[in-house]
């Protein structure tokens, strides 16, 4: 592991949940903290006995509900102040905004649910894209919830599980997620490319 892993790790021995908590809510912004890292080495504190793994499990899943929920609720508030700032942001992104609606409506549920665990690394860009679009925040606070509680049993799980050899399993748990990552990326990228050739195709015939 990485010195600055190492950092975290002591900080949150120091001050427990609570460093957690912060670290968890700015990676549901974006910003890069490593909280799955975290959260898997407190399960493996759990297991020798430095924490309650119930209360622990509780903790983890609350604050990266209200993570998710803080995330959306600032773009929803501060989204559109700051592309209304520009004519030229405002231009670009309105036909990709329309796009993101319409992708929500149809697939939201799935996305916000598979995102939050499977391919946690998108979770940001749809906390975005649904604060944006104004998507429906009792459907989206419902799914994040479910697929929280699997991100939080799956990381906290295998610190569990494997106990003392938790850093064994940091390189396959990270290649595992940067492979999901990938693979997502490439199934919308190619799912975007097949509907704009569709919709190119539809509009040459109409002519």
């Amino acid at each position: 592991m990485s010195s600055f892993t190492n950092l975290l790790i002591t900080y949150f021995r120091d001050y427990n949940i609570w460093f957690l908590s912060i670290l968890i809510m700015l990676g549901s912004v974006g910003i890069p903290t490593g909280a799955c890292l975290i959260v898997l080495a407190s399960g493996a504190f759990a297991y020798a006995g430095e924490f309650n793994i119930v209360v622990l499990f509780l903790q983890i899943w609350f604050f990266s509900c209200i993570g998710d929920i803080i995330s959306y609720i600032l773009w929803k508030l501060l989204g559109h102040k700051f592309l209304n700032k520009s004519l030229r942001l405002r231009t670009y992104f309105h036909p990709k905004i329309i796009k993101a609606q319409d992708y929500l409506e149809k697939h939201g549920k799935g996305t916000v649910f598979f995102t939050r665990f499977l391919i946690s690394a998108m979770g940001p860009f749809v906390n975005a894209a649904a604060g944006i679009v104004e998507y429906k925040l009792v459907t989206f606070t419902l799914f994040i919830a479910l697929g929280d509680l699997l991100w939080s049993c799956m990381y906290l799980g295998l610190g569990y599980w494997f106990g003392d050899s938790w850093e064994s399993i940091v390189p396959i748990v990270t290649q595992v997620a940067e492979f999901f990552t990938c693979i997502t990326i490439l199934v919308i990228s190619i799912y975007f490319f097949i509907k704009t050739i569709r919709s190119n195709k539809k509009n040459v015939n109409t002519k």
